[in-house]
């Protein structure tokens, strides 16, 4: 038989069978696809993305440089069902939402730890976010939409992003040089900042070291087309990532990982000048001081090589802290003066130490004639948080300050030093066994998880300060949660090139450390919230089932539907009033819904030329009330033309997207960000392998929109809008020169 250049066969006639061979038609060669990426956070082993029962997404440093990708708002831009908030009054970017589930509900890890959190009771803060990794130290980052507590416990509601640093290896081949360093620099017009990057990797024998240090300054991110400027802002950052590789055998790797991250962000708050919303003071000028610091440091050992029934061994120990420190200066008078009276000075701080191991084992075997693999360890951490605040009031008439505003016995205000929820102590352990079992054309992979959650509440002074003439006094005690997460996945293959799969996931997420134990009174204000030690864990059912095709030329396509229905959904809700003030308390919502479908593609038109998209909608609803879920995107649509030529370093791509107006909102006063479209071009050359260029201009046709993240709640009669919104026109570009 003889191969034909399709790759079907033909018979050879009999005449054939004298002559000398025929040599091999050459086959084509395949080209990957999008669904040939490689991601190991779905399942904890690595495997490509069409063999896994899920939809995940993989951005790697190329996609990072060729969009100019400077924060994780430009790391989702392009993503469907994915998306990141702003805070653009001082804080700027927030956290991921995932298919409408954002917050502390999606677990991200680097490098394979827990990474902090944030206090989501406090998420309108000035700095409460989790950009705070640096993009310039990955190579990857893995999405994984859905329940993943079946892996990874308590707060893998919505999903996991999974981050991974360089490695030496990354830059040093067997047998090449013992030594590599570049120089990258890089500009985004959003809000004219400048990054610069310096990366040194060495090697002798068997240690090799890498040395990450990127320095980043900017300003206020730019509003697009607005009547207003945005808060005249300055920001410098200093992370430094350094990775120390030890091989002491063939089969062992360890891994010494430290990282360090300071920023400070300088804001004068214009948006705050004028009377309070409540009517009780006037602001004549603000300023804020912000700075984050971030640590973390790891140890790691990789055995690959059998230890009886155990194929592979991977075991870590780690510790990451966060710190945030957020300073307020505030010229205030009387609503009905001319002229300020006090200066009103607001210290908060928030702290986060965790400390955690992981254990991760694999074993391979054969079970009734069908190849299994195991994947099966544990996980420990320890976790403690504070969130200390603090407020003076200095009279500019005598000078003398006031150590809580106002001093009681006075009415209105809140009496500080406090803290609105008590320090707390967080023990979090459980077990986990995957099985991934092939027969045929079928791909079964079972999963359950075993977790412990241990909440250890710390009241002191400073709180029951915050709780003083609240209309229930807490009730403080230690809670705990055992929790099983199961998940069941499959995948069948039509032909080698179109296969289907399901799955369903259970997940799990304990209340949180600040939202059962919140106590917090400001009557000036007119409202208080109160504590609720009988909030129970939140769950989810989720459901998806997909479609997929690829194909030897590179084209690819991928069909998605999913159902998640989450259970005791905790959210912050008016119970009632007492003399005229308002009462909140974090409670169980019964059951939320959220639905939709994603679709990407890509059509490779010629071996230069690709045409790439997808479509993402979904729907969310509380069905107790019928409402719609705010945090839940409208639908969006993505096209994109790539060029690129093998050999000649030249690629550029046109990308356009269309997003629906925001039309599911849980209350018709609030505003509903309109549909937009956008345009986009980016190109890069890569002159030699010492020196590439990325180029990029964003938003060309210079629209003016609304992420529909920035504005949930905001009322759609709000004379302030035009500070939501987006940049309009802008530039961007990086380049790297290399040794």
């Amino acid at each position: 038989m003889a191969s034909t250049a399709l790759g079907g066969t033909l018979a050879a006639p009999a005449s054939a069978q004298t002559s000398p061979p025929a040599q091999p038609t050459p086959v084509p060669t395949v080209q990957p696809t999008q669904l040939d990426a490689v991601t190991s956070a779905a399942t904890r082993v690595k495997r490509p993305i069409d063999a896994v029962p899920g939809t995940i997404s993989v951005i790697t440093t190329e996609d990072m440089d060729r969009e100019n990708v400077q924060d994780i708002r430009d790391l989702v831009r392009n993503e469907p069902g994915v998306s990141v908030g702003s805070q653009p009054n001082r804080g700027g970017s927030t956290n991921f939402v995932i298919r409408g589930i954002g917050g502390n509900r999606v677990l991200v890890i680097v490098d394979g730890m827990r990474s902090p959190d944030f206090p989501g009771s406090n998420q309108g803060g000035a700095n409460f976010n989790r950009d705070y990794i640096d993009l310039e130290n990955m190579k990857r980052v893995e999405i994984v939409r859905g329940p993943a507590s079946a892996l990874y416990g308590s707060d893998a509601l919505g999903g996991v992003v999974a981050y991974t640093t360089k490695d030496p290896s990354d830059y040093l081949t067997p047998g090449g040089r013992d030594y590599y360093a570049s120089l990258k620099a890089a500009y985004n017009g959003a809000n004219d900042s400048f990054a610069e990057t310096f990366t040194g990797v060495a090697r002798g024998g068997k240690v090799e070291f890498l040395g990450l240090y990127t320095r980043r300054d900017g300003h206020n991110t730019k509003l697009g087309n607005s009547y207003y400027e945005s808060n005249p802002q300055t920001w410098g950052e200093n992370n430094f990532l350094g990775k120390l590789v030890l091989r002491p055998s063939e089969t062992d790797t360890i891994r010494v990982i430290g990282e360090v991250t300071d920023k400070i962000t300088k804001t004068r708050v214009l948006s705050s000048v004028g009377d309070s919303p409540v009517a009780v003071a006037k602001v004549y000028d603000e300023w804020g001081n912000d700075r984050t610091q971030h640590y973390r440091l790891s140890a790691q050992w990789e055995h690959n090589a059998p230890i009886g029934f155990v194929d592979r061994i991977d075991f870590m120990a780690y510790y990451s802290g966060m710190y945030r420190y957020e300073d307020t200066a505030t010229l205030r008078g009387a609503v009905a003066s001319t002229v300020p009276s006090n200066m009103r000075t607001s210290s908060y701080s928030f702290a986060q130490d965790v400390f955690g191991t992981e254990l991760q084992m694999e074993s391979k075997g054969e079970i009734f004639g069908l190849a299994n693999q195991f994947v099966y360890g544990g996980s420990f951490s320890w976790t403690y948080t504070t969130r200390p605040r603090n407020r003076q009031q200095i009279t500019l008439a005598t000078g003398v300050t006031t150590p809580i505003v106002p001093a009681p016995p006075a009415p209105g205000g809140e009496q500080t030093p406090s803290k609105n929820f008590p320090d707390s102590d967080i023990l979090q352990t459980g077990i986990y066994l995957q099985d991934e079992i092939t027969a045929g054309r079928f791909t079964v992979t079972p999963a359950v998880r075993l977790d412990y959650y241990s909440l250890m509440p710390k009241p002191d002074s400073d709180y029951w300060r915050s709780t003083v003439g609240l209309t229930t006094a807490p009730t403080i005690g230690v809670t705990n949660y055992l929790s099983a997460s199961p998940k069941l996945g499959v995948i069948y293959r039509f032909t080698g090139e179109y296969s289907t799969y399901a799955q369903y996931g259970r997940g799990f997420r304990a209340p949180p450390y600040d939202s059962g134990n919140f106590g917090f009174n400001n009557s000036g204000a007119g409202y208080q919230i109160i504590s609720n030690n009988s909030l129970k864990p939140e769950t989810v059912d989720g459901f998806e089932a997909g479609f997929r095709g690829k194909y030897k030329e590179g084209s690819s396509w991928a069909l998605s539907g999913f159902y998640n229905t989450y259970s005791n959904f905790i959210d912050a809700i008016q119970v009632g009033t007492s003399a005229g003030t308002i009462i909140f308390q974090y409670q169980n919502l019964p059951k939320v819904d959220i639905y939709g479908f994603e679709a990407r593609g890509e059509y490779r038109i010629a071996p230069q030329w690709g045409l790439l998209g997808y479509f993402a909608f979904a729907r969310g609803t509380d069905t107790t009330t019928g409402l719609a879920i705010d945090s839940v995107d409208p639908w969006k649509l993505q096209g994109r033309l790539r060029y690129g030529v093998a050999g000649t370093g030249f690629g550029a791509q046109l990308i356009g997207t269309v997003v629906g107006t925001h039309h599911n909102v849980s209350n018709e006063y609030y505003f509903q960000a309109p549909n937009y479209a956008t345009l986009d071009l980016t190109a890069s050359y890569e002159w030699n392998p010492h020196f590439k260029v990325n180029v990029g201009a964003f938003n060309v046709t210079n629209a003016k929109y609304w992420n529909s993240q920035d504005v949930i709640g905001v009322a759609s009669n709000s004379t302030v809008l035009d500070r939501y919104t987006n940049p309009g026109r802008y530039f961007g570009a990086n380049l790297t020169l290399k040794w």
